[in-house]
């Protein structure tokens, strides 16, 4: 077991091996209403294991013996559960670690993908924060999308938009980062910002070959609607429809746009779709005196 000379030397150490076990969570975009927004992240931090040896490698100044070990078995038990979704257990896995050593920024920021996971973005929020002041796993454009997305989650879309553009500055090849910034565009009803950002990210995803979601065409066809182009709008539904013809907010929506381009008969067919699936929105505008056009 070595042993480094000094802490710095030790994070550069962990660092290096850390960041070939480390793939990149990806986010991606869900509307649940047309007036309510909120984002779903599908996928969770996937960490690689082949060589996940870590106790042979090396031992922090601040950590010896016995105590090395405990540290390392909790810091791989955090990391399988954070592998397998189970949150509430990667974060008690993580504590026990920083507990052992508080000078590893990874552990806070494993924690971090933890505590999204439960939905505990402000534990989030200062747990990737206090990984960027370590500079620790090297992931600080990656970092700063979290702490962003954690932000779009508690509806702060002003510090949201910061730490997005500070991403961006940092790497600028990576989709869901324009993506992200999209959506908290979008929700300022800042549409040719929303719009140029969605397409950017478009670009980057296919570009790495990259299947773009449902949700994400759906979020565009909204975004024309809002611009007033209306055969835009009904293609990206259409193609939100192809993908997934279960969810009734796409129905919705591109009944929106066919009611404003006069199609009457068209709109209420997609209506009372939308309506079969179960979206309630519809349900309750067509259980309204203002959808009786549409039971005629």
């Amino acid at each position: 077991m070595f042993v480094y000379k000094d802490e710095k030397e030790y994070v550069s150490k962990l660092k290096l091996m850390y960041l070939n076990l480390y793939i990149p969570l990806k986010f991606f975009m869900k509307r649940k209403s047309l007036l309510n927004l909120f984002l779903l992240p599908i996928s969770l931090l996937s960490v690689g294991f082949l060589h996940l040896n870590i106790s042979s490698l090396i031992s922090p100044p601040a950590v010896r013996a016995t105590n090395w070990n405990k540290y390392d078995i909790s810091k791989k038990n955090g990391l399988r559960n954070l592998k397998n979704r189970n949150y509430q257990k990667a974060v008690e896995f993580f504590t026990e670690a920083i507990n052992i050593y508080k000078g590893d920024s990874d552990a806070y920021y494993f924690r971090g993908e933890a505590n999204q996971g439960l939905g505990n973005h402000k534990k989030a929020i200062d747990d990737f924060k206090k990984s960027l002041t370590m500079d620790g796993i090297g992931y600080e454009a990656n970092t700063n999308n979290m702490i962003g997305y954690s932000f779009i989650q508690l509806e702060d879309f002003e510090n949201a938009l910061i730490h997005l553009n500070k991403a961006i500055s940092i790497k600028s090849d990576q989709g869901d980062y324009y993506n992200n910034r999209g959506y908290v565009y979008l929700n300022q009803e800042k549409w040719d910002k929303a719009l140029k950002d969605y397409e950017t990210a478009k670009v980057k995803y296919l570009k790495k070959k990259e299947n773009l979601d449902e949700y994400f065409y759906s979020e565009i066809g909204y975004i024309h609607y809002n611009l007033g182009s209306l055969k835009l709008a009904i293609d990206n539904y259409d193609k939100a429809i192809k993908i997934n013809p279960k969810e009734g907010y796409f129905y919705a929506g591109k009944g929106d746009a066919l009611y404003d381009l006069g199609q009457e008969n068209d709109a209420c067919a997609n209506y009372n779709k939308s309506s079969e699936l179960g979206y309630e929105e519809i349900n309750d505008y067509l259980n309204s005196t203002d959808g009786d056009w549409c039971k005629k």
